[in-house]
């Protein structure tokens, strides 16, 4: 069993909830896009803030100005020695080095300690520095090689390896090449060594920390930033490992800023009672407006002049400027997606069965990913498949589709199952295709005019109608694949990695439709917010067999502890 990582610490350099850093109206544009607007939010010790908005709201471009500086307009400002950390989006890794090699490297919380040191040290080489008030000084430089001791800086590899065998890379080759390693495997390799001396850090940025790493990593990253003792900023996709580990919300939208208290779940919630409380105030401010006009009306109609038709009239001023600043606050989001997913009702109870089923791959090694395996689908079944990255998740879909024989066993699927399969990759989508010609081809009989239009609703816009397909965003693809899949008559959806690229209005809206299936689904994914509401079952990956858990994804964490 992998034991925990403890974090090296050190003394905090601020007392419990100051105040660290201060956003103040940040604006910031890239010729004539605006993306950041009008950013506002203070950070103070003890915040995990997660950083939330559409892709392409200007969350990274948020970070890198908060750690290097560069917006237009606005101020950010930082107490004095705060000392930040920033995991970037992008892994840094070297991979033409050696694992040992690439452990080595000091990441970039060292950088600006290592600057103030050389500093420093240009000022101690010239002799009249010493004629000055220097004591301060020197005091200042030996407090800076502590830190750089005690959080790591003096051995780097050695803090790196130690947490690469928290999360079970122990067996690795230090000699090996960085680039032989799995995707997986160089993601872990490239968190290991960012988080060496972040203890000694104040405030950590992180851009999208989990991306390429499988649950158990994730888990593992997640108490590791529970036990953490400063200041978090973190964007992320993930609203299950946001819900563990941040305290407010930050949502960028619109290129402005919003703040909530609580984690995610809980931040909609409170977006949601807003909403429904502007929208109350609104209907109740025209009511009003309403009613006084025609009072007004009714008045003039009768030749009541008198000073209450004045005041009626500063009456309705006052409740228009009032319905302005309400509205102004409901200004609109992103066009939610509206998904209808039907299924056909063909199929009979027992659509899958998987007898005595296994499955072997032959190449250079033999590799056993099933055997002795027994699988029930029935009509109804919601079912997430978890595991380790390589278990075999996305081999079982493949064998469910008939993409992938069995080697021994039996597959047998009902007459009448008809089967929707979501490509991670997106090889259902042709990528010469224009957005039209791609719904064309499988609704041969849709008209243009409702094809443009269900593209719109996909938030494929005009000037993307007519892209091809490998020319748009990982994102816009995504949901290219998901109309297919609402044209095709079904009534078993085989998901794999479903939402993966799409935001967070995306995700929330295709939960949404998929509650709202009837069929059943089979569903890989490493998405446990996803997880947690669409499915009634989870498929456990484990020593070449599947374990079958009845309930939710929390349901199972309760039950594996």
């Amino acid at each position: 069993m992998r034991q925990p990582y403890q974090p090296w610490t050190m003394a905090r350099a601020v007392e419990s909830g100051r105040l660290l850093l201060e956003v103040e109206e940040v604006q910031k544009a890239f010729g004539p896009i605006t993306v950041l607007e009008d950013v506002s939010f203070n950070v103070h010790e003890g915040d995990r803030i997660g950083l939330v908005g559409a892709n392409g709201c200007g969350k990274s471009t948020l970070l890198d100005i908060l750690s290097e500086g560069g917006q237009d307009l606005g101020e950010v400002r930082k107490v004095d020695g705060l000392r930040i950390a920033y995991v970037t989006q992008v892994r840094d890794i070297a991979e033409d080095l050696t694992i040992g090699a690439e452990l080595e490297r000091k990441p970039r919380q060292f950088k600006e300690i290592e600057e103030e040191l050389r500093s420093i040290e240009a000022q101690m080489a010239d002799p009249a520095f010493y004629d000055g008030e220097w004591q301060g000084v020197m005091d200042r430089y030996q407090e800076l090689q502590a830190t750089l001791t005690t959080s790591g800086g003096g051995d780097v590899s050695g803090h790196a390896t130690a947490i690469l065998r928290s999360l079970g890379l122990e067996h690795l080759d230090l000699t090996q090449s960085v680039s032989d390693l799995s995707g997986g495997e160089r993601a872990k390799v490239a968190l290991a060594r960012s988080l060496v001396g972040v203890g000694a850090i104040d405030l950590l940025m992180l851009d999208e920390p989990t991306n390429h790493l499988d649950i158990e990593t994730v888990e593992w990253l997640e108490s590791y930033l529970v036990d953490y003792e400063g200041a978090m900023i973190i964007v992320s996709h993930d609203r299950f490992f946001m819900d563990k580990v941040c305290n407010r919300i930050v949502e960028i939208e619109g290129g402005e800023s919003a703040t909530y208290v609580g984690n995610y779940t809980e931040s909609l919630r409170i977006k949601k009672a807003m909403r429904d409380s502007d929208e109350a105030a609104l209907k109740t401010i025209e009511k009003k407006i309403d009613h006084t006009t025609q009072a007004l009306q009714h008045m003039k109609r009768a030749n009541k002049y008198d000073k209450s038709i004045s005041s009626k009239h500063k009456m309705i001023e006052e409740m228009q400027k009032e319905r302005k600043a309400l509205k102004a606050r409901m200004k609109s989001s992103p066009k939610p997606l509206h998904i209808n997913i039907d299924a056909v009702e063909k199929s009979s109870k027992d659509m899958v069965e998987i007898k005595k089923g296994g499955l072997t791959y032959s190449g250079e090694e033999t590799k056993i990913v099933y055997e002795g395996l027994d699988l029930e689908i029935r009509k109804g079944d919601r079912l997430g498949i978890v595991g380790p990255n390589g278990s075999g998740k996305t081999s079982l879909l493949k064998v469910v589709l008939g993409e992938q024989d069995l080697s021994e066993g039996e597959l047998d699927v009902s007459p009448g199952v008809q089967t929707g399969y979501f490509h991670q990759d997106h090889r259902s989508l042709d990528f010469t295709n224009t957005c039209v010609d791609e719904i064309a081809a499988v609704a041969p009989k849709m008209e243009y005019g409702k094809i443009r239009g269900a593209l719109g609703r996909f938030r494929i816009e005009k000037d993307s109608a007519h892209s091809k397909i490998g020319d748009l965003s990982g994102g816009q693809r995504a949901r290219i694949a998901i109309l297919k899949l609402l044209l095709e008559p079904t009534n078993l959806l085989l998901l794999d990695e479903p939402t993966n690229h799409l935001d967070l209005h995306s995700k929330h809206a295709l939960e949404e439709a998929l509650i709202g299936y009837s069929g059943s689904m089979l569903v890989v994914s490493h998405d446990r917010y996803f997880l947690d509401r669409v499915v009634t079952g989870i498929l456990e990956v484990k020593d070449r067999t599947i374990i079958r858990h009845a309930g939710s994804y929390t349901d199972y964490l309760s039950r594996r502890g």
